[in-house]
């Protein structure tokens, strides 16, 4: 079992527990970030939307974007070429190198696909999040129903995953930009061949 710490300098509380047959989620939230934290996150929104987001997922112009990212947060991957390029959810699904998929979906999985999946009980939440589990984002006060981002758990505390369409970051949980909202909850990662199979059977769901 992995036992999930928070990082110094963030106060943490329980905000809900949710029942639904065998499991019990645990959301949480940060309610008070230190001044550094909230700055962090600001910058990084500003990063990732800077004309119009094309500095960060085009590849050549992310050249010189790469070098504005805090040096805790670790780059794995430059965005991909427009064809093969892709967003989190794909990556999450472990789908990121099936170009069938991906040029299916124009690059873009949906959370309306994750939601679909969550209410087909098809994901399970867990409060016991294991190595390559997954790790929802949510703005609760802004965007209550949207999943604003998903990652890979790698370990307690560390989370990879894809930002938008620009490069795949490995980073610590909260070391995200603000707009990806404070509150998340852990899902049970599947298979990535089930994925495919899912994505197939839904993906008449997979709408903006």
């Amino acid at each position: 079992m992995l036992e999930v710490h928070m990082p110094q300098g963030l106060e943490v509380r329980v905000l809900s527990w949710a029942q639904n047959r065998n499991y019990i989620l645990k959301t949480m939230r940060y309610v008070h970030q230190d001044e550094c934290m909230t700055n962090l996150r600001k910058n990084l929104d500003e990063i990732i939307h800077t004309n119009g987001g094309d500095n960060w997922w085009k590849p050549e112009l992310f050249l010189n974007t790469k070098n504005k990212l805090p040096t805790k947060i670790e780059v794995l991957e430059n965005p991909q070429k427009y064809n093969d390029n892709y967003n989190c959810f794909i990556y999450a699904l472990g789908l990121n190198n099936d170009k069938d998929l991906i040029k299916n979906c124009s690059g873009f999985i949906y959370d309306t696909f994750f939601q679909k999946l969550l209410n087909e009980r098809i994901f399970e939440y867990t409060n016991n999040p294991q190595k390559g589990d997954y790790i929802f984002y949510k703005d609760l006060e802004k965007h209550p129903n949207m999943i604003t981002h998903v990652g890979v758990l790698e370990d307690e505390d560390t989370v990879v995953s894809k930002w938008a369409w620009g490069p795949l970051l490995r980073h610590k949980i909260f070391d995200v930009p603000e707009s990806y909202g404070n509150d998340t909850s852990y899902v049970k990662a599947i298979p990535k061949e089930k994925a495919k199979e899912l994505y197939e059977k839904y993906k008449k769901f997979n709408k903006k």
